[in-house]
C-alpha cells in the first residue's frame, strides 16, 4: 500500500467502539421527547401539493402551501438566513425550530375548566413518534396531567402506486381522547387557523381576508379565501382554505363570533371549528380535523435570486389537484367521503414498513428523505407533468444527474418516475442526436445525466407491470444509447472527452464515474434491446461494455481503487486524478439494485469499495476539514461522514480538485452504502447510514431535512438503494419475477416491498433444517411466475413445498448454487393473501 500524505488526514482505523457496532443493530423504538422536539418538521401535506409540516408539539408550520414557496439557498453560511413577506427564515444546516407566521392551533377544555393549549405552552412532556407519513403526538404533563389522555394522529393519504390519492392537498388532525378516570367528562375540542391566503401579498395589494363557516352533513368548516380587485382569480397566490371537523360540530368565522367575517388584507382573521363531547369513564373517542388547501395556479418557476421568492411571473401550469377538486371544500367533502379507505390504506402501509426487523433507527431513517416528495421540492402540474427542483426552490428541472441518484419514487410511485421519463427526458429535452438536455429542455448536456437516463429506462420496465412503457420509449432509447456510442468515439468502452456532470464542473479523461454509468447504460441498453428482440444491437452493447470493463480495469485500477486518466498540463481544475472518489463505483451501485451483474471485476469493485471506507469516511470530519476547509458544511465538526474525494498518496489539491471534494452529501452516502451492503460490507455501510441519522437527530437538525443545494434535497431519495440491498430484493414486473435474500438478520427476516401492481411485506425464518420464505400483499395484487430464495451457505434443499392462503400450489424448480428458483402458471397473490415457500435441507 502506497504511503499516505501528510495532507490526508482521514484516518484509516474509524476507531468505533463495541457501543458503536451495537447501536447498528438496536431495534429499540424510540420516540423523540423533551429538547428534541424543537426542530422537527415533518411534512404533512400530500405529495406534489405544496408543503407543510406538523412540529414536535403537534402544531403546524411551513405553510408553503399557496404557490408561495422561496428559494432555499446554496447552502453557505451567508444563505441560510433571509426576510419574507411574513418575517425572518432559516434553512440548510443549522439548528433552528421551523417557523409559523399563521396563527393556528388546538386546544381542549375539560369539564368547563380553562382552555387549555395543545402544544408545548400547554404540556411540558410531549412525546412525538415521526413515522412518515404518520406524526403521532401524545400530550402529557408532569405537573398538570389532565383527566383526559390526549393522542393527535397527523397525516395525509400515502397510499405505494395510488399518486393520485396521495397527492390530495390536506391533512388530517385525528385526537383519540380517553377518559382515563371513573366520573363522566365533558371534553371540548376546538381548532383555530388564520386566513392565509394571499398574505405574501399584504401591502402590495388591496383586499379583504374572508371567512365563511358551512354545516353539511356530517362536516362543519371554516372556509377563508380572499376578495380583492387588485389580483385576478388565476394569481399563484389566489385560492382557498378550510379547516373542517368532520362531524357536527360548531363554528366561528372570527375570534369575535359570527358565521361569517371579513379583515382588511393583513390583519388577522382567525377562524374555529370545535366539538364538544360527553366521555364516560374510561371511554374513547376519536374526533377527525382536516386542513384542506387548493391553490390551482402554480406558475412555471424559473431559477431566481438566492434566498429569494420564487418568481411567479412564468406562464401558469397548474397544480394537478385543480383536475380532481374545485376548491378546499370539495377537497374536504371527498376526504370525509373517503376517509375510511384512504385511512385504512395509508395506516396498511405504515404498519407494513415499520413492522420490520431492520434496526427500527435504520428503518425510519430510510423513509425519511421519502418526505421530500410532499415538499416544493416536487411538483405535479395541472398539464400532467411531475417536475422538481434539485431542493426546495434551488436548481430547475428534474435535472438529470441528481435525480441519477433518486430510488424512492421509483418503486413507491414508479408512474411519476416514467413521467419524467416520458414527459421531460425523452421529450421536451430529447435532441435530434440523441442527447438528452439535463433540465426539462435546457441548460446542455451532462453526460453522466445521459448515461443515467438509460439505467432508469431499464429501472422503470422492471417496475412496470407490462412492456409498454418500453416499447413506447425504445427508438429514443437506442438513440440516446448510440449518442453515448458516439461520445466514446472509438468504442473502447471509456469516455475520455469532455463529461460536464453532477458536481457542476467537467471531468476530462476516462474515469469510473462517468464510466461506470455509461457502461452500465450499455449493460441496460442490452437488456432492453432483448426485450425489444433488436438482438443485433444488444449484441454491440454487451461486447462494447465488456471492452471498456477490461479497458477500465486495465488503465484505472491502482491496486486499491480506480483513478481518473487525466492530462493535468491540459486540465489543471476540477479534476481528481489519483484521488478516491466516493461516487468511483455508482454504475455498479445501479447495476446491482437492477440485476445487470458486474460491470468490473467484483474484486476490484470490493477493493475499491473498501478505499472508500478507508480513506473517505472520517469519525470526525472537522479534522479534515480543518486543513480542507468545504465549501459548504453539510456535518460539523464532530461529526461522522463521507468525503467526496479525498487524496491519500498525494497532496491535497485544494481549489484544483474536483469541485465539492471537501463536503459530504447523504444522496451519495446512500449510495455507496448501497453498493457496500452489495459487496459484503455491511457494518460499514450501517456506519455510513449511522452517522447520516446522527447528524439529524433532532437535537441539531431537523430529521426529515436532509439539505445540499436547499432543503429536502432529492438526491437523498438514493436511501431507498439501501432498503433494496438489505433485502436482497429483484424484481421484474413484465416478466412477473421477484426474488430476495435478505442480507440483515436471514435467520429472522421481515421487511417491506412494492412491485408494480402491489406491495406489502417479505419475510424469512431460519431453524434447524427448516427455511420458510413467505409473501405477504398488503395492497393490490402479486402476479408471480417466479420466485428466487436463497438457502444459507453449504446447504442443499431436501424438500420444497409452496402455498397460498394455506392451499398447496403446484411449482417447477431450478436450482444454482444456493439459489432456488421457483416456477408458476398463473400465480397471482392477491391483498390480503401470503405465498409461503417451505424449504427442509
Amino acid at each position: 500500500m502506497a504511503q499516505i500524505d501528510a495532507s490526508h488526514l482521514v484516518p484509516a482505523d474509524k476507531g468505533l467502539d463495541a457501543a458503536w457496532q451495537k447501536s447498528l443493530y438496536d431495534t429499540a423504538r424510540r420516540p423523540f421527547t423533551g429538547n428534541d422536539l424543537s426542530t422537527i418538521g415533518m411534512p404533512c401535506g400530500g405529495i406534489a401539493a405544496g408543503q407543510l409540516y406538523v412540529r414536535g408539539d403537534g402544531t403546524l408550520a411551513g405553510w408553503w402551501i399557496a404557490n408561495n414557496a422561496y428559494n432555499t439557498g446554496y447552502g453557505v453560511k451567508n444563505l441560510t438566513k433571509f426576510p419574507t413577506a411574513l418575517g425572518p427564515w432559516k434553512v440548510c444546516y443549522q439548528s433552528y425550530e421551523p417557523v409559523s407566521y399563521i396563527d393556528q392551533g388546538f386546544t381542549i377544555r375539560v369539564d368547563g375548566a380553562p382552555a387549555r393549549p395543545l402544544d408545548k405552552t400547554g404540556f411540558d412532556a410531549i412525546v412525538f413518534t415521526g413515522e412518515y407519513p404518520v406524526a403521532t403526538v401524545q400530550y402529557k404533563d408532569k405537573n398538570h396531567p389532565l383527566p383526559v389522555d390526549v393522542q393527535l394522529q397527523v397525516y395525509s393519504p400515502f397510499i405505494p402506486l395510488d399518486a393520485r390519492e396521495s397527492a390530495t392537498p390536506a391533512t388530517v388532525l385525528q385526537y383519540t381522547l380517553v377518559n382515563s378516570s371513573a366520573v363522566a367528562r365533558s371534553v371540548r375540542l376546538e381548532g383555530k387557523l388564520q386566513n392565509m391566503v394571499g398574505l405574501d401579498l399584504k401591502g402590495k395589494i388591496r383586499g379583504m381576508s374572508h371567512n365563511r363557516v358551512v354545516k353539511d352533513t356530517g362536516l362543519t368548516a371554516v372556509y377563508m379565501d380572499l376578495q380583492s380587485d387588485d389580483i385576478p382569480a388565476t394569481h399563484p397566490y389566489n385560492g382557498n382554505v378550510c379547516l373542517s371537523v368532520l362531524e357536527k360540530g360548531d363554528g366561528t368565522a372570527a375570534s369575535s363570533g359570527g358565521a361569517e367575517a371579513s379583515q382588511p388584507l393583513g390583519e388577522p382573521l382567525v377562524g374555529a371549528v370545535g366539538v364538544t363531547v360527553r366521555l364516560a369513564p374510561h371511554a374513547r373517542r376519536t374526533v377527525v380535523f382536516v386542513l384542506s388547501w387548493y391553490f390551482p395556479n402554480r406558475p412555471h418557476y424559473v431559477d431566481t435570486g438566492w434566498n429569494r421568492p420564487l418568481s411567479i411571473s412564468g406562464p401558469v401550469v397548474g397544480n394537478n389537484y385543480a383536475n380532481w377538486f374545485s376548491g378546499s371544500l370539495d377537497v374536504v367533502r371527498w376526504m370525509k367521503g373517503n376517509l375510511p379507505r384512504l385511512k385504512t390504506e395509508t395506516f396498511a402501509f405504515h404498519d407494513a414498513y415499520y413492522q420490520s426487523t431492520i434496526p427500527y433507527w435504520l428503518n425510519r431513517r430510510l423513509l425519511m428523505p421519502l418526505s421530500t416528495l410532499a415538499t416544493e421540492t416536487c411538483q405535479w402540474w395541472a398539464t400532467g407533468k411531475f417536475w422538481a427542483w434539485e431542493g426546495v426552490g434551488s436548481c430547475v428541472g428534474t435535472c438529470t444527474h441528481v435525480w441519477n441518484y433518486e430510488q424512492g419514487m421509483a418503486h413507491l410511485f414508479p408512474e411519476l418516475d416514467r413521467n419524467i421519463r416520458e414527459q421531460t427526458d425523452l421529450s421536451v429535452s430529447f435532441q435530434e442526436d440523441g442527447s438528452i438536455l439535463a433540465r426539462d429542455g435546457g441548460y446542455g448536456v451532462l453526460i453522466d445525466g445521459d448515461a443515467g437516463t438509460l439505467l432508469k429506462a431499464w429501472r422503470e420496465h422492471l417496475m412496470s407491470k407490462d412492456g409498454l412503457f418500453l416499447a413506447r420509449n425504445w427508438p429514443r432509447l437506442k438513440r440516446a444509447m448510440q449518442y453515448l456510442i458516439k461520445v466514446d468515439g472509438n468504442a473502447d468502452g471509456l469516455i475520455e472527452t469532455v463529461q460536464p456532470n453532477t458536481y457542476d464542473i467537467a471531468f476530462y479523461g476516462a474515469n469510473t464515474y462517468v464510466g461506470g454509468l455509461y457502461l452500465g447504460a450499455l449493460r441496460a441498453t442490452e437488456r432492453m434491446a432483448r426485450v425489444m428482440r433488436d438482438t443485433v444491437f444488444a449484441d454491440s452493447c454487451q461486447l462494447l461494455a465488456q471492452r471498456g470493463s477490461e479497458n477500465t480495469s486495465r488503465r484505472l485500477f491502482n491496486g486499491e481503487y480506480f483513478i481518473q486518466d487525466v492530462d493535468l498540463g491540459a486540465h489543471p481544475q476540477y479534476q481528481y486524478g489519483h484521488g478516491c472518489l466516493a461516487d468511483q463505483v455508482f454504475g455498479q451501485t445501479w447495476a446491482d439494485l437492477t440485476g445487470l451483474g458486474d460491470i468490473y471485476p467484483a474484486d476490484e469493485t470490493l477493493s475499491a469499495l473498501r478505499s472508500i471506507w478507508r480513506y473517505n469516511w472520517a469519525p470526525d470530519v472537522g479534522v479534515q476539514n480543518k486543513l480542507h476547509p468545504a465549501e459548504r458544511d453539510y456535518a460539523d465538526p464532530g461529526e461522522a461522514g463521507l468525503f467526496i474525494c479525498t487524496w491519500p498518496h498525494s497532496p491535497h489539491p485544494g481549489e484544483n480538485g474536483v469541485r465539492y471534494r471537501d463536503e459530504v452529501w447523504t444522496g451519495i452516502e446512500y449510495q455507496v452504502a448501497t453498493s457496500m451492503l452489495y459487496a459484503g460490507m455491511t457494518g460499514e455501510a450501517l456506519s455510513i447510514v449511522k452517522a447520516v441519522d446522527d447528524r439529524y437527530q433532532p437535537n441539531k437538525h431537523n430529521p426529515w431535512n436532509e439539505v445540499e443545494c436547499g432543503d429536502h434535497y432529492a438526491r437523498a431519495m438514493a436511501s431507498w438503494g439501501v432498503l433494496l440491498a438489505i433485502e436482497g430484493y429483484s424484481y421484474n414486473g413484465p416478466d412477473s419475477t421477484l426474488g430476495f435474500a435478505p442480507r440483515l438478520q436471514p435467520e429472522n427476516f421481515r421487511g417491506f416491498f412494492s412491485a408494480a401492481e402491489g406491495w406489502g411485506t417479505l419475510g424469512q425464518r431460519r431453524s434447524t433444517g427448516l427455511q420458510v420464505n413467505s409473501i405477504q400483499v398488503s395492497h393490490g395484487r402479486l402476479p408471480l411466475r417466479e420466485l428466487d430464495v436463497e438457502l444459507p451457505a453449504g446447504l442443499t434443499s431436501k424438500s420444497v413445498a409452496v402455498s397460498l392462503g394455506g392451499q398447496s400450489v403446484p411449482y417447477g424448480m431450478k436450482k444454482d448454487g444456493q439459489r432456488l428458483m421457483l416456477y408458476f402458471r398463473n400465480l397471482t397473490v392477491e391483498a390480503g393473501r401470503a405465498l409461503d415457500v417451505k424449504v427442509t435441507y
